[in-house]
């Protein structure tokens, strides 16, 4: 099959104006303090894991992305001890052990911003000396590692709503700051290389100016996809 190379104009990259997603970050999480105040009732002697958070270091690599990924600039940004409050009704101050559910929603959180496509790939990661090392740190957590049942059954305690509320909130934080996009791409598994600006593709959004096309080639892709 012959393929067109078609010329794709693009705007000047921008990078994350860092000083101010930080300062955005601040007022979200004094905001989740104030909203989210009700004590979590199992003592915390029984939580397997221990969720603290403290402001770390952001570096970039040379192509400009976060060092760490997403779930880095995450983890040293957003306070997720709020998390301990939102779930609060659905734990009880008797029975065994738990995690603590400020480090299982953060887990959440960074296997969905890392693009991991299941809990299988994550929790091996997640168990790695090396690839895991940071999930752990930030999570909170130390010999005790959750596996996809932990993920599952916190799912299923909490509910998704819970998960999906969370996630609604750095997916309106990450678009504000330009890190993601809410369009979907569609094709046929040979994307071209573009200048898009975030590990990106080429959109196939309607009124789309970047990708100059007539009504002939219009039909030949639709044919092919």
């Amino acid at each position: 099959m012959n393929r067109k190379i078609i010329p794709v104009s693009h705007p000047p990259l921008t990078s994350l104006d860092l000083e101010a997603f930080v300062s955005q970050a601040k007022a979200l999480n004094q905001r989740n303090h104030d909203t989210f105040n009700t004590p979590f009732p199992k003592d915390s002697s029984r939580w397997i894991s221990r969720y603290q958070f403290h402001s770390r270091p952001i570096t970039f690599t040379d192509q400009g992305a976060v060092e760490g990924d997403l779930s880095w600039l995450v983890g040293a940004t957003l306070d997720f001890s709020f998390a301990r409050s939102l779930c609060a009704d659905v734990y009880d101050a008797r029975g065994g052990h738990c995690y603590d559910p400020a480090s299982l929603l953060f887990l959440e959180v960074a296997a969905k911003v890392d693009r991991y496509p299941d809990y299988a790939s994550f929790c091996d990661d997640l168990e790695q000396a090396d690839k895991g090392r940071r999930y752990r740190e930030l999570a909170g957590l130390d010999e005790a590692i959750p596996g996809q049942d932990s993920f599952s059954n916190f799912r299923k305690r909490v509910g998704h709503s819970v998960i999906d509320q969370t996630m609604a909130i750095m997916v309106e934080l990450f678009t504000d700051f330009g890190l993601i996009k809410g369009e979907i791409v569609s094709t046929d598994g040979q994307l071209e290389p573009t200048h898009s600006r975030f590990k990106g593709c080429a959109y196939a959004c309607q009124d789309c100016q970047g990708l100059p096309i007539d009504e002939a080639s219009r039909h030949e892709l639709a044919q092919q996809l």
